[in-house]
């Protein structure tokens, strides 16, 4: 008997630690009660206002809709048809003017580099005859002395 008793304790015990059903079902129910208390028939009215839209959208929307729309859609369609075509034409002036922009761009830089080059050519030219005219003036000058200096050797002696 005694070890129907302990199983029967640790039984009991098991149940009051593991065993949270009874205390889960009771939150549920008091949160289920509580959130239907709060709302109460908003929910309700709500889905009723939206059945009684989608109803009418089905019933009378939608066929109204596609009477209207079955005759203006061949309309609708070449209408596309031309914007895409003037779309692509917009777009293809549009590349011909950059290409033509790039183009004179292109040339303008050309023109510069042209321009600076022969800049270059006509700095470089005058500074080789500068320094020819230098060159020249020294040999002159070196000249000179050598020549004063013989006539002066010569006097001394």
């Amino acid at each position: 008997m005694t070890c129907e008793h302990i199983f029967k304790d640790i039984g009991d015990i098991y149940s009051r630690l593991f065993n949270h059903r009874a205390a889960l079902q009771g939150l549920a129910c008091n949160f289920v009660k509580e959130f239907e208390d709060k709302r109460g028939e908003k929910q309700l009215i709500s889905l009723s206002r939206t059945l009684e839209l989608v109803s009418d959208c089905r019933d009378r929307g939608f066929p109204w809709t596609l009477e209207n729309i079955g005759p203006r859609l061949e309309e609708l369609k070449e209408s596309i048809h031309k914007m895409t075509e003037l779309c692509d034409r917009i777009s293809q002036d549009e590349q011909e003017r950059k290409n033509e922009f790039l183009q004179e761009q292109r040339m303008r830089r050309h023109k510069e580099w042209e321009e600076f080059m022969q800049a270059q050519v006509n700095r470089s030219a005058k500074v080789d005859e500068d320094f020819d005219t230098k060159v020249k003036a020294l040999h002159q000058h070196y000249s000179d002395l050598e020549e004063k200096l013989k006539t002066q050797g010569q006097k001394l002696l």
